[in-house]
């Protein structure tokens, strides 16, 4: 075999197996990061962890405290382990994600929703034309805001000036008929925490 291919083989495994020792140790550190500052919020009396694909991420669940009864939901993290996919996944806007769905028991307001504009098609709302819509700017980033049965309009404003960092928001939204609550994130260097503080705050004020 030619000595070169002999040398870029090598050096090509050399590299992936560097960067899946460093991406998965990036990945774990973010997991535990986000974990703990989610806990930190919610302060859970239970939870569960189940991995979906090593250094991937996990679904959690919590059971909560008042007026809350549970937290479930998923984070996942950019394939940093991966050599040849992490450029793919870059290239297809990958990115760090958390999603997580409140619920209470409590009467809710209605359904209203706030969405990055360029996450809107993706978001997959029924019935989204007959809903009442304005769009919104803050921080250089657009969003819609989405709302029905009742004027939501003020309280989802005021939800989103509230998020401390609204440029890692793609999707926060209130759901009347399920008792829940929405939050979708694209975390910097997981850092979820003040947002997370925002959004249980916030969602109190769809209380009815």
């Amino acid at each position: 075999m030619d000595t070169f291919l002999i040398l870029a083989i090598s050096a090509l495994g050399l590299a992936a197996t560097i960067r899946y020792f460093f991406g998965v140790r990036k990945n774990r550190w973010l997991g535990k990061k986000m974990s703990a500052q989610a806990e930190a919020v919610f302060y859970p009396k239970d939870k569960e962890y189940v991995n979906i694909g090593g250094a991937i991420g996990f679904n959690f669940s919590y059971t909560l405290r008042e007026p809350w009864k549970e937290l479930k939901g998923t984070f996942t993290l950019f394939p940093r382990h991966s050599l040849i996919y992490m450029p793919i996944s870059f290239l297809i806007g990958g990115a760090d994600r958390f999603f997580a769905n409140l619920y209470c028991e409590k009467k809710l307001a209605g359904e209203g929703h706030i969405i990055e504009s360029r996450h809107l098609k993706r978001a997959k709302i029924d019935g989204i034309a007959a809903m009442e819509r304005r769009e919104i700017e803050k921080s250089g980033t657009k969003f819609v805001l989405l709302w029905r049965q009742g004027n939501l309009e003020a309280a989802l404003r005021r939800t989103l000036n509230s998020f401390p960092d609204s440029s890692t928001l793609s999707h926060f939204c209130c759901f009347s008929e399920t008792k829940s609550f929405f939050i979708y994130l694209k975390p910097k260097n997981g850092q979820i925490d003040a947002n997370l503080k925002a959004f249980t705050e916030a969602a109190s004020e769809y209380f009815r």
